[in-house]
């Protein structure tokens, strides 16, 4: 996965509710347990957890731009084969993909403004292909 660790532990905060850092993000109570594997930890209550947790990145193998460049050509009208073939995924993946920015439609909606430098014209013709696709 290829996310600027430093950038998302910049946002993390403690989801413990006993702790007495919950919710706290840039008070320096967050440590890095491992960037290599993205995991932070609380330096109240000791809670582990990977800086993807409930969002669209979590979990995935693939390089996250490859993934955004995938949904991106299916939503300009390229061929799920086709994207297949160029690409060097799998029909089932990329399924799985569309499903999964469909529920996460705030932050892959943000990263495709920041970090991809779209237009919302492009991003509401992104989303109106996954809602499509994801319908069916």
């Amino acid at each position: 996965m290829d996310l600027d660790f430093e950038k998302y532990r910049a946002d993390q905060f403690c989801s413990n509710l006993n702790c007495k850092h919950h919710g706290q993000v840039g008070t320096g109570n967050i440590g890095t347990k491992s960037s290599k594997h993205h995991q932070v930890y609380c330096k109240g209550c000791k809670a582990i957890w990977v800086i993807t947790k409930d969002t669209f990145f979590f979990n995935l193998k693939k390089p996250v731009a490859l993934i955004l460049e995938v949904l991106l050509l299916l939503s300009k009208g390229m061929g799920v084969n086709a994207v297949c073939r160029a690409k060097g995924v799998k029909a089932e993946t990329v399924n799985r993909w569309m499903l999964k920015a469909a529920d996460h439609v705030r932050e892959v909606t943000v990263y495709l403004e920041k970090e991809m430098h779209l237009t919302q014209c492009q991003i509401d013709e992104f989303w109106s292909f996954i809602y499509k696709k994801s319908k069916s």
